[in-house]
C-alpha cells in the first residue's frame, strides 16, 4: 500500500507546460494587469472597510498598490491582489480585511467569520474558542471533534497538527491582515483535505503594519486585552513585532480564560526577484471548562449551574512555539516558492469525566514547493501553477486516572505514540479561452497515513461508576481500559479533480461555476476516541468523500456589491460524531460514517451605500447583509432516513446598517438571527429537543483619525438580553439517564448558553 503515494504524487503534479512566447493575462476591458491563480502581479486596489460581502472591485488606490512593483512585499502578496485574484476564481472565496476593518472588538475567529457568506460561527463570548463550521462541516463539538471539515493556515501552513484541521487557541487574529476564505472544495492548494473549506490568515509585515501601535480594550464580564505591535523596513529588510495579553473572566460559570501571544515575521528581499519572510509565534492558553445544562433551564440556569466540572476545577492548558519561512523567487515568468515550518505545542486537560487526565505533546514538520508559469497555449493567455507538501506529526498521548478532586495524576492508562504523513500535490491552469472567459482545470493527489503505537503494559483496568450522572463529589468516575494493546496503521489516497469557468460578462461582474471533489480522512483523534471506547472491537471508519456543483455571481459597482453562491453536495461517508452509550459526556462520544447525506445551500453577501452625502459632505449610510441556507440531511439512510441534520440552522441572516462621516466618526446597528435547530439526528424528542431560535441585536460606536493614528469605538452585544444556546453536542436519539435500557428518557438535551448582555470598548494609537 505505501506505494501508492509516489503514485497518487506523480499524477497530480503532472501538468501542461507549454514552450511559447511569454506572455501575462490582462484585464481586456480596463488594460490593467490580473491575477487568476498564485500570481503575485500588482492589481488594482480597492477600498480596504470590513464587510459582509466580497471585497470591491472599484474605488481608488489605498495607496499600498500605487508603488512599484520592486517596492512592495509580495510575499504574502498585498490584500488588494488577492481581493482582483479571488474575483476571478471560479469558485466560492473571499478576502476578508481584519487589520483594516472597521474598529470594534477583535479577539477569536468567530469575530471576523459571523459576517462572511456562507460560514456558521456560534457566539460563545470573547474568549478565543468559537466554533466554526463550512458547508456542514463538523457538526460535533464534543469528543473527537479536531476541526474536522475545516483546514485553518497561517500564511500557507498548517495552524494545528497535520492530521486534523483546525485549533483555535493558534488563531492570533489580531496579528493578520487579512483572511483568505475557501469554501468547499474550491482551494486546491489548500482545502483537498477539508470538505466544509479552508481558511488562510495572513500576516501583517513592516510593509503593511509600519510604526508603532499600542491597543488597550475591555468589557463585560472581566474582559481585558492588551497588545503592542511595531512595523518597519530599512533597505532590504522589513519586520513586524506584535505581543498581546488577553483575560476573560466568561459570562458563563467557570469559563474563566487566560491568553499570552508574541508573534512576528521579517523579511528579506536582496533585489526585485527573490524574497525571504521568516514567522515565528510563541504562545500560552489556560481557559476553564464549563459545564453544560439541561435546555429546559436555560432561562433559570444560562449562567451555569455546579457540577462535576467546576467541582475538580477541569480546564485546559495550552503552549505553542512555531516557526516557518516561505522563500520566493522570479525568474521572468516564473515563479518558484519553497517552504517550511515546525510548530511544537502541548496541551493539559484536567480533569474529564471518564477520560481522566490528559497530557498530549506534538510536533509537526512540513516542506512545500511551488511553481508558477505564465505562458500562452495555442496563443491563449494561460497560468499554471503546481506544488506539493509533505508533512508530518508525531504526538506523545497519556491519560491518568485522577486523584484529590482532580489535582494530581493518578494510575496511567494510556501511552500512545502518534504518526501521520500527509503528502498533497497539485496542478492547476487558467486559459482565457475567450476574452474574459477563464477555464480553470486542476487535480490534487494527496496520501496520508494514521499510525498509533500502545506502550502500555499494566493490565486491565475496570471503569469506576461509569455511568451515574455528575456530580459524584464522593465517588467521581473514573477512566478504565482493556489489558489488550490499542493499535492502528491506517494509509489513504485519492485524486480530487476539478473543472470551473469564470466569465467577466460586464466589468467587474462575474458568473462562475464549478465542480469539485473533495475527500477527508479521519484524524488520529478520532481513532482514538474510538480504541478507547469500544477496544480491539472498534468498528471499521472510511475517509469521506464528496462532489460538489457550484454556480455564483459575484462584483458590483462603487457603492454596491455583492456575492451568491449556490451549491449541492453529495458525500459518501460523512464523517458524524454520535454517543457511545445510552450517557451521554464529552468522553464517550465517537465518530461514525453516513452512508450518503446531502448538503444544499445558498450563501448571500450584500454590502451596499445606498446614500451619499446625507448631513454633511462625504458623509454615507451603509448597510451589509449576509443571508445563509442550508439544507443538510440524510439520503435513504438505514437508520434515519431522510432526517435532517441536526446543530445547523435551514437560514442564518447577518444584518447591519449605519453611518459614516467624513471626519471618521461612525454608527451602526446590527442584528443576527440564528434558526432553530435539532439536536437530535433522528428528530426523536418532539420540541423539548429542539434548540429554538434567536435574534441577537448589537450596535456600535466609534471613531478613527482619517490618518489612522487614532481609533476608539464602544461596542454592545446582545443588547436585548436575549437567553439563547451557543452551541451543543448532537445525539443519534433522545438517550436515557442511566445505563440500562428500562431507565428514563433524558427530558432535557444538554446545551451551553450563550453570553448575556455585553458592553466591550477599546482605543488604539499609532505612532
Amino acid at each position: 500500500m505505501r506505494f501508492r503515494a509516489s503514485v497518487y504524487v506523480a499524477v497530480a503534479a503532472v501538468g501542461v507546460y507549454a514552450e511559447a512566447a511569454p506572455a501575462q493575462v490582462a484585464d481586456e476591458q480596463s488594460g490593467q494587469e490580473t491575477v487568476l491563480l498564485e500570481g503575485i502581479v500588482v492589481a488594482p486596489a480597492t477600498p480596504r472597510r470590513g464587510g459582509a460581502a466580497t471585497g470591491s472591485p472599484d474605488g481608488a488606490s489605498s495607496g499600498l498598490s500605487a508603488i512599484a512593483a520592486e517596492a512592495v512585499s509580495a510575499n504574502p502578496p498585498p490584500m488588494e491582489v488577492q481581493q482582483q485574484r479571488f474575483l476571478r476564481r471560479p469558485g466560492a472565496e473571499v478576502v476578508v480585511p481584519v487589520a483594516d476593518r472597521e474598529p470594534g472588538r477583535l479577539v477569536n475567529a468567530g469575530d471576523v467569520l459571523a459576517t462572511v457568506p456562507g460560514v456558521f460561527v456560534t457566539e460563545r463570548g470573547a474568549g478565543s474558542s468559537a466554533f466554526i463550521s463550512m458547508r456542514g462541516s463538523d457538526i460535533g463539538s464534543d469528543g473527537s471533534r479536531n476541526g474536522r471539515g475545516i483546514r485553518a493556515y497561517l500564511d500557507g501552513f498548517p495552524v494545528g497538527r497535520t492530521e486534523a484541521g483546525l485549533t483555535n487557541q493558534l488563531l492570533d487574529v489580531n496579528a493578520a491582515d487579512y483572511l483568505e476564505v475557501y469554501r468547499g472544495g474550491n482551494s486546491l492548494r489548500y482545502g483537498a483535505l477539508a470538505t466544509g473549506g479552508a481558511l488562510n490568515f495572513v500576516s501583517k509585515t513592516g510593509i503593511t503594519a509600519p510604526g508603532t501601535a499600542v491597543t488597550l480594550s475591555g468589557g463585560s464580564f472581566g474582559h481585558m486585552r492588551t497588545q503592542l505591535e511595531h512595523g518597519g523596513s530599512d533597505g532590504a529588510f522589513d519586520w513586524y513585532l506584535q505581543g498581546s495579553w488577553l483575560k476573560n473572566d466568561g459570562y458563563v460559570r467557570h469559563t474563566e480564560e487566560e491568553n499570552y501571544r508574541f508573534s512576528g515575521n521579517i523579511g528579506w528581499r536582496p533585489n526585485a526577484n527573490v524574497e525571504s519572510r521568516t514567522f515565528f509565534a510563541i504562545g500560552q492558553t489556560n481557559m476553564n471548562m464549563g459545564d453544560s445544562i439541561p435546555l429546559s433551564s436555560l432561562e433559570t440556569n444560562r449562567r451555569g449551574i455546579p457540577s462535576w466540572g467546576t467541582a475538580y476545577n477541569s480546564h485546559l492548558d495550552f503552549d505553542y512555539q512555531r516557526i516557518a519561512n516561505r522563500t520566493t523567487i522570479r525568474d521572468g515568468d516564473t515563479t518558484y516558492e519553497l517552504g517550511g515550518y515546525f510548530l511544537n505545542t502541548t496541551l493539559h486537560h484536567l480533569p474529564v469525566p471518564m477520560a481522566g487526565i490528559i497530557d498530549y505533546a506534538w510536533q509537526d514538520f512540513g516542506v512545500s514547493g511551488r511553481v508558477e508559469h505564465q505562458t500562452r497555449i495555442a496563443g491563449l493567455p494561460t497560468e499554471l501553477v503546481a506544488g506539493v507538501r509533505v508533512g508530518y506529526t508525531t504526538g506523545d498521548f497519556d491519560r491518568f486516572r485522577h486523584a484529590n478532586q482532580g489535582r494530581d495524576k493518578g494510575l496511567q492508562l494510556y501511552d500512545w505514540d502518534f504518526g501521520s504523513w500527509l503528502v498533497e500535490s497539485y496542478a492547476e491552469s487558467a486559459i482565457e479561452i475567450l476574452p474574459r472567459v477563464r477555464l480553470f482545470t486542476g487535480l490534487q493527489g494527496v496520501y496520508t497515513t494514521r499510525i498509533l503505537d500502545d506502550g502500555y503494559a499494566g493490565g486491565a483496568v475496570a471503569p469506576t461508576n461509569p455511568m451515574g450522572p455528575p456530580p459524584q463529589y464522593h465517588n467521581p468516575p473514573q477512566p478504565g481500559r482493556g489489558a489488550a494493546p490499542l493499535e492502528y496503521d491506517r494509509d489513504f489516497g485519492a485524486l480530487n479533480p476539478k473543472v470551473g469557468m469564470n466569465w467577466e460578462h460586464a466589468r467587474h461582474h462575474f458568473l462562475f461555476a464549478n465542480v469539485t471533489r473533495s475527500y477527508e480522512v479521519p484524524s488520529g483523534a478520532d481513532f482514538a476516541n474510538m480504541f478507547s471506547v469500544y477496544g480491539a472491537a472498534a468498528p471499521e471508519l472510511d475517509a469521506q468523500s464528496a462532489w460538489t456543483w457550484e454556480i455564483g455571481t459575484r462584483g458590483g459597482w462603487e457603492r454596491f456589491k455583492y456575492d451568491v453562491t449556490l451549491y449541492h453536495m453529495r458525500l459518501r461517508d460523512e464523517i458524524l460524531t454520535k454517543c457511545a452509550s445510552p450517557v451521554c459526556s464529552s468522553s464517550n462520544t465517537v465518530a461514525f460514517n453516513a452512508d450518503r447525506t446531502v448538503h444544499n445551500g445558498i450563501e448571500v453577501g450584500v454590502q451596499a451605500v445606498p446614500f451619499i452625502d446625507v448631513l454633511d459632505r462625504g458623509d454615507s449610510i451603509f448597510t451589509n447583509f449576509v443571508w445563509n441556507y442550508a439544507d443538510f440531511r440524510f439520503d435513504g439512510d438505514a437508520v434515519f432516513g431522510d432526517e435532517r441534520l441536526p446543530v445547523i440552522p435551514e437560514h442564518q441572516v447577518y444584518a447591519e446598517l449605519g453611518y459614516q462621516h467624513a471626519s471618521g466618526f461612525f454608527t451602526s446597528v446590527n442584528m443576527r438571527y440564528m434558526g432553530e435547530r435539532r439536536t437530535t439526528f433522528d428528530g426523536s424528542g418532539g420540541d423539548a429537543f429542539v434548540v429554538p431560535d434567536y435574534t441577537l441585536l448589537g450596535a456600535k460606536i466609534g471613531w478613527q483619525s482619517p490618518d489612522k493614528s487614532w481609533s476608539a469605538f464602544i461596542e454592545g452585544h446582545n443588547l436585548t438580553d436575549e437567553a439563547y444556546v451557543a452551541d451543543f453536542a448532537a445525539t443519534p436519539t433522545v438517550l436515557r439517564s442511566g445505563g440500562s435500557p428500562f431507565a428514563p428518557l433524558v427530558a432535557s438535551p444538554f446545551v451551553r448558553p450563550g453570553d448575556g448582555r455585553a458592553v466591550y470598548g477599546g482605543i488604539t494609537t499609532r505612532f
